[in-house]
């Protein structure tokens, strides 16, 4: 499957910016870390891939900046780690950055997610809108700490004998691997067959988002809802409550919510 440089995509990444403001030195590791904080008003969400995987087939299901910012600005929709991943790097592209995708392997499946490489005096750094690490961590074959707050904070490990990164999240001391990767070249038609293959994956069968706002995460998954702030965690498992966020958090309209609830439902017949 052939898919172009994102770099093409100037015009769409041109509006999509076209309120974003840097007021410090440029090109700057401030800078890469301000884009990809501008960046997260898209929301990981799949509700937009579930309609499109009902849609289409092949290259003409993966959503594409175009489409992406067109369903932004008409819904709040965002994406997936993938379409994410390929915006991100092509608003990078057109800012002067070099950039590559990165394949990455969650716990549960190899080459289930993606995010960016990104090329700054003579190093590389590691940013991720899925994930939503978007201050650069440096991919240096080093263990480093990034402290989001007293508690909390990311992990990025390398493992020597497999010459593999694995990013993890902690809190009070206890650590979870989040998934793991090489630091390998990738080209765009490779990362173009993994992102059709995760039409398939798994986590297709139910509608997740995860968002953003101040220091709360806020997660969604079917009735289930998780807010995390660097104090506290609050876990709920609400299918109104859930629906209420969507609308008023995220604020994509209950129409494309429940589009893609038909969709899950005619595929579970």
């Amino acid at each position: 499957m052939t898919l172009i440089n994102p770099g093409a995509f100037e015009k769409e990444a041109l509006v999509f910016l076209e309120h974003f403001n840097f007021s410090g030195t440029k090109p700057s590791l401030e800078h890469i870390a301000e884009i990809s904080r501008y960046f997260s008003r898209l929301p990981y969400e799949n509700i937009s891939k579930i309609l499109k995987r009902n849609q289409s087939l092949g290259r003409n299901r993966l959503r594409l900046p175009d489409e992406v910012t067109h369903d932004h600005f008409a819904w709040q929709l965002g994406g997936t780690c993938f379409s994410l991943t390929y915006f991100l790097c092509a608003i990078y592209a057109i800012l002067g950055y070099k950039v590559q995708p990165l394949i990455c392997h969650l716990n549960w499946g190899e080459n289930t997610h993606s995010a960016v490489a990104i090329q700054y005096a003579g190093s590389r750094y590691l940013v991720d809108p899925g994930y939503m690490i978007f201050r650069p961590l440096p991919l240096t074959k080093s263990n480093i700490e990034a402290r989001l707050s007293a508690d909390t904070g990311l992990s990025l490990r390398f493992d020597t004998e497999h010459d593999e990164y694995a990013v993890y999240t902690y809190r009070k001391g206890q650590f979870v691997r989040r998934y793991r990767f090489n630091d390998s070249s990738v080209s765009w038609d490779q990362f173009a067959n993994f992102w059709d293959k995760s039409f398939q994956l798994p986590g297709m069968d139910d509608l997740t988002l995860t968002r953003v706002e101040g220091q709360e995460m806020i997660f969604v998954q079917g009735d289930f809802i998780k807010i995390t702030s660097p104090e506290t965690i609050e876990k709920m498992r609400e299918a109104n409550l859930a629906e209420k966020i969507i609308k008023e958090r995220f604020q994509i309209p209950l129409e494309k919510l429940e589009e893609a609830r038909h969709v899950l439902m005619q595929r579970q017949k």
